[in-house]
């Protein structure tokens, strides 16, 4: 096994693994990545998950304001509350789903999906809803 002698994985499995020191790739050969870590740090730290319906965010980031922006997503965080944005390269109807502490859902009162006033839907600490987004017009949401 020669991985981490000629080669540079992202990640090595460890000796509780069925094949230790291995890796998850099937050619390791300078495979690092280190570009793309930012990006993937800074999804990871907005909690956000992609879905084939969609995308989730659970926001932990103990700070009273903060934005993200990139060309698929924008976050903010602001004293009154969360707004966003989603921009797949295709068409389609998004599942948007928030999941927040129980003292930040009962001050939230208001939604609107692409400037329009919206009915919020509450799954226990969950706040679910679709919107469209199409070709140059991402799907704009705000919780206030």
């Amino acid at each position: 096994m020669w991985f981490g002698i000629w080669s540079g994985p992202d990640c090595y499995h460890s000796v509780l693994s069925k094949w230790p020191g291995g890796t998850g790739v099937n050619f390791p050969v300078l495979n690092m990545h280190s570009h793309a870590w930012p990006l993937y740090s800074a999804t990871k730290l907005l909690g956000t998950e992609f879905h084939p319906r969609g995308i989730r965010f659970t926001p932990v980031i103990p700070l009273d304001e903060y934005e993200w922006n990139s060309p698929l997503l924008g976050f903010k965080k602001t004293p009154t509350g969360y707004s966003g944005w989603y921009a797949p390269t295709t068409h389609g109807n998004w599942m948007i789903e928030v999941t927040l502490t129980a003292s930040e859902l009962a001050r939230l009162k208001h939604l609107s999906i692409n400037g329009v006033p919206a009915a919020m839907h509450k799954a226990g600490l969950k706040l679910q809803f679709r919107g469209e987004s199409g070709s140059g017009a991402p799907l704009r949401w705000e919780i206030s």
